[in-house]
């Protein structure tokens, strides 16, 4: 697949066109369904700007591509697109030294992909989730009807599996295997049904979008009575629009803020062992021209007394009945601290992860990082050093939790499209559901 350098002129023309799109969603969340599902259909101009692939659409391929190293602070890409046989990702774990992309065909492939980091988990998941189905149907067409449904049901299986602390994930799966076992009792053939999943994935897509605006408006109300001028917020793991897809939950509501026009300044934590912050929000927020200071995950306690911060940010990948939250690792030290410092703690994070069936922590999942995923964000951190510095050898197991159970005692509020959520939880997230279908 080609590729070619981008002009600065060129690279300032997209980001403006990015950070337009998101003003646009933030301003008029209720009229956006089906833009993200344009985007990702459309194999034209706007597809190719997306994820920089070059001229023309991309071509199938198994190989690697790889970007020049200059390139990733001047330009904006989604972290993945949809070809209609296959998912272009954006590895995530080159950020923000490189940009390299790779093709995945198959379910396996994509739930692969997610454990290992090449996709960040986040919301983002439910939307790669679909479009995995997607595949997972597309290669069953020449199948007999048993073997089509032994093989969907192995793909759901397979990509529940792969992020069990993201529920958005597994609501998307269930929600692609519903749509599919209505049709497969009908006399539908099966490249109908594969066109009906696919519609199905850009309804969520879609779906997402609006969502994550509708989330942008409201934290950008809440922050009215909590914030100062400027208002500072401490951001803890990524909230942008590579782990949340299209306009992210966070940069929403930075973008809404400063679309009232409010100042806003991030604190942003490194979020150790993967580094996303340092890595991949910093560098998103340098991309919508956002004021931020990144600051290592042990500084947090420092900040909070000798700094001024607002509120805390927290991405909610699991909430559950009574509002205990499963976040990413490192947010329920930040929540604690928090509370210390007397600072309100809001969970950003869409109904999609919210699980009514989990009644409290412990029914989330706290799996382990895989190796391949610090072990491949610990060299991007090497790469982006100037002065190079033997890394200290570690002495016996370790180990890289992937989630927090944040309890539901630590957050001031949750934040939704359908509102911000104030306790008790149970009841709040309840009527949230509930209005929601």
């Amino acid at each position: 697949m080609a590729r070619r350098d981008r002009p600065g002129a060129e690279d300032a023309t997209r980001r403006e066109f990015f950070r337009a799109f998101g003003r646009q969603a933030v301003r008029q969340a209720g009229e956006l369904v089906g833009a993200a599902a344009e985007l990702r259909r459309n194999s034209g101009a706007v597809a190719q700007e997306l994820l920089d692939l070059g001229d023309g659409a991309p071509e199938p391929s198994s190989g690697r591509l790889t970007a020049p190293a200059s390139s990733p602070a001047s330009t904006f890409r989604s972290p993945y697109l949809f070809t209609g046989d296959g998912l272009v990702v954006l590895d995530q774990r080159e950020l923000p030294g490189r940009v390299t992309t790779f093709e995945v065909r198959d379910p396996s492939e994509v739930a692969s992909a997610m454990r290992a980091g090449a996709i960040n988990a986040g919301p983002v998941l439910a939307e790669v989730g679909a479009y995995a189905m997607v595949l997972a149907c597309g290669g069953a067409i020449e199948r007999n009807e048993a073997s089509r449904h032994q093989r969907m049901r192995a793909a759901a299986g397979t990509l529940r599996a792969a992020r069990r602390e993201v529920r958005a994930l597994a609501w998307a799966v269930d929600r692609l295997e519903a749509r599919y076992d209505g049709l497969a009792d009908g006399d539908v053939d099966t490249a109908e049904i594969r066109d009906a999943l696919r519609a199905e994935a850009d309804a969520i897509a879609s779906e997402a979008t609006v969502a994550h605006a509708q989330i942008g408006r409201v934290g950008a109300e809440v922050m009215e009575f909590v914030g100062g001028r400027p208002v500072n917020l401490l951001v803890h793991t990524d909230m942008g629009p590579l782990s949340c897809g299209a306009i992210g939950t966070g940069t929403a509501l930075f973008q809404a803020l400063t679309d009232a026009g409010r100042s806003v300044h991030a604190w942003v934590t490194e979020a150790s062992p993967t580094g996303e912050g340092a890595r991949i929000s910093a560098l998103q927020l340098t991309q919508l021209d956002i004021p931020h200071t990144v600051i290592p995950d042990t500084a947090v306690g420092w900040l909070f007394a000798n700094r001024t911060v607002h509120a805390a940010l927290l991405r909610g990948d699991q909430v559950c009945a009574n509002g205990d939250t499963g976040a990413p690792i490192g947010s329920l030290s930040v929540a604690r601290l928090a509370q210390a410092a007397g600072v309100p703690v809001f969970v950003l994070t869409p109904l999609a992860s919210v699980d009514p069936a989990a009644n409290d922590g412990a029914a989330i999942a706290t799996d382990l990082h895989s190796g391949a995923e610090a072990l491949a964000a610990e060299r991007s951190t090497a790469e982006r050093s100037t002065i190079e510095s033997p890394r200290p050898a570690v002495f016996g197991v370790r180990l890289s939790p992937a989630a927090d159970v944040v309890p539901a005692s630590l957050i001031t509020s949750i934040v939704t499209e359908a509102g911000a959520l104030a306790p008790p939880f149970a009841q709040s997230l309840s009527r949230a559901l509930a209005g929601a279908n």
